[in-house]
This record gives C-alpha cells, structure tokens and sequence, in this order.
C-alpha cells in the first residue's frame, strides 16, 4: 500500500501542484507522487553512480529502464560542465 507523510509546502510549489491538478484532471496528492517519485528516482540514479554502480545494475536496482538512467546522468553530467564553466568565470574575473 503506502505510507501517509504530512508536509507543508512553499505557496509557489503548492501553487504549481494545483494548476498541474486542473490540467491533467488527477488530484493534487496524485500529481504531488508523481513528481516526488521523478525527483527521488533521480536522486537514486545519481547515487548509485557516484557510489560506482554500472548504468545496468543501477536500472536494475531502481527498476528504471537503462535509457532512463542514461538521460539523468547526461543531465547530470551537463549540469556539471555548467557549474565548471561558471568556477572559471569566477576565476578568471577582474575584481
């Protein structure tokens, strides 16, 4: 089944949640699973690759297709060029 867990969430998020309700005519609580999964899911890819899984045993463990764990760590891998790209400005900066 599940378990039920109480949160608060900030008024932009609660906002998005509802506005996503209307628009995909699900409950808020079905929208609100959806996205939690998507970000835990992807917390767990990332995980499990900096703790040396293979992109298949990572799949595997989170029963995710391997395309999907290979979309994450693309992003992943882009978001870390950007965070390279914006150290280097900041070095290379005149103050």
């Amino acid at each position: 089944m599940g378990t039920n867990i109480n949160v608060t969430l900030p008024d932009l998020i609660a906002g998005y949640l509802k506005r996503k309700s209307k628009e995909e005519y699900l409950p808020i609580s079905a929208i609100a699973r959806k996205y939690i999964a998507r970000g835990v899911t992807e917390e767990l890819i990332i995980e499990y690759h900096r703790k040396g899984y293979s992109i298949s045993s990572i799949a595997e463990n989170i029963d995710v297709t391997i395309a999907k764990v290979m979309d994450v760590l693309s992003r992943l891998d882009e978001e870390s060029d950007v965070e390279k790209t914006l150290e280097e400005i900041e070095i290379n900066s005149p103050d």
